[in-house]
This record gives C-alpha cells, sequence and structure tokens, in this order.
C-alpha cells in the first residue's frame, strides 16, 4: 500500500493534536494541591448553577488525578444530598464498552481545552462526541482549568458539539 493511500489529516485535526499535547503536559505538571482546589471552585459553581431537584439523571466521569483532571467527587456527593434519589452514572471508557443509549438530563465532561463558543477539546478518542451527538436534552457542561482557553485557536469539525457550559476555577 503506498503512502498516498492514507488520508491525510485535515489542518483542523492536526490543529487540535498540537494543542491537545500542550494542554494534556500542562495538565500533568498541575500540583496536586492547586488541582484540589481548583476542583473546590468548580464543583461549587457547578452546584450552585443547576437545579438539581429538576435532574434526575447525571452522567459524570470520575477523575484520573494522573492525568490532572478536575475531580467530580464533591459535585456527584452534592447531587446526591439535593437530589435524592438521583441516578449516578460513570462511563466506562473501554472501546469495547457501548455508549450509553438512554437520555441524561445532566452530563458533566472533563474538558481539555475550550474556545468562546463552549466547544471542548478532548483527549482524541472520540467517545465524549458520539455521546453528547446522543443527548440533545442533556444539560452539557464541561469542567476546566482557566487556563485552558484557547480563545479562537480551538478549530471546529462537522462531529464538535458545543456545551451548555463550561465551569472553570477563574
Amino acid at each position: 500500500m503506498t503512502a498516498d493511500a492514507f488520508p491525510t489529516p485535515t489542518a483542523a485535526a492536526e490543529t487540535k493534536a498540537a494543542l491537545r499535547a500542550e494542554l494534556r503536559a500542562r495538565r500533568r505538571r498541575v500540583p496536586e494541591r492547586e488541582r484540589e482546589r481548583a476542583s473546590e471552585r468548580v464543583a461549587g459553581k457547578v452546584v450552585q448553577v443547576l437545579d438539581w431537584e429538576q435532574a434526575r439523571s447525571l452522567h459524570v466521569y470520575a477523575a484520573v488525578p494522573a492525568w490532572g483532571e478536575l475531580d467530580t467527587s464533591a459535585i456527584v456527593a452534592a447531587a446526591r444530598e439535593l437530589s435524592p434519589g438521583i441516578e449516578v452514572v460513570f462511563p466506562s471508557l473501554r472501546a469495547v464498552q457501548p455508549l450509553p443509549e438512554r437520555p441524561f438530563d445532566v452530563v458533566i465532561v472533563p474538558v481539555l481545552g475550550f474556545d468562546d463558543g463552549n466547544f471542548r477539546l478532548g483527549l482524541g478518542a472520540g467517545f465524549y462526541d458520539r455521546f453528547l451527538a446522543m443527548q440533545p436534552k442533556a444539560k452539557k457542561i464541561g469542567l476546566a482549568y482557566r487556563w485552558a482557553a484557547l480563545g479562537d485557536r480551538l478549530p471546529h469539525e462537522p462531529h464538535d458539539i458545543p456545551l451548555d457550559m463550561i465551569v472553570t476555577d477563574a
């Protein structure tokens, strides 16, 4: 098979890959105490902005500390307290695990980077792109560090789904 038989990456994909590498490295360097403080601030904001009495189902990621992701455990605890009986579902990111096909009231996703239109840059596997496309009625919230704001540097592709809001530690 010749080299030209393989599709070439688009300029948008190349730009996203470069941004992804830069932001992944920066996020991994966040000191634990800073990550904890940022997680607390983000959780406090998320708890305040949602109408928890109306939420019956929450799809939320479980943070991977080694990746520097913002912790969601305080959000989950508050959701269970403020909305007794809420169903909390954590995604399985294994390739063989099917996407949940049911609707959720609230979906909280990790954000590596984001732009002014609430488009997110994720890790590049496409899990959340496919999942969010199946959640038109859910309140879609991304959690990010304030320094992950990319302004207008994040290119969009047809499969990208904007979030309803991105909550940062700022």
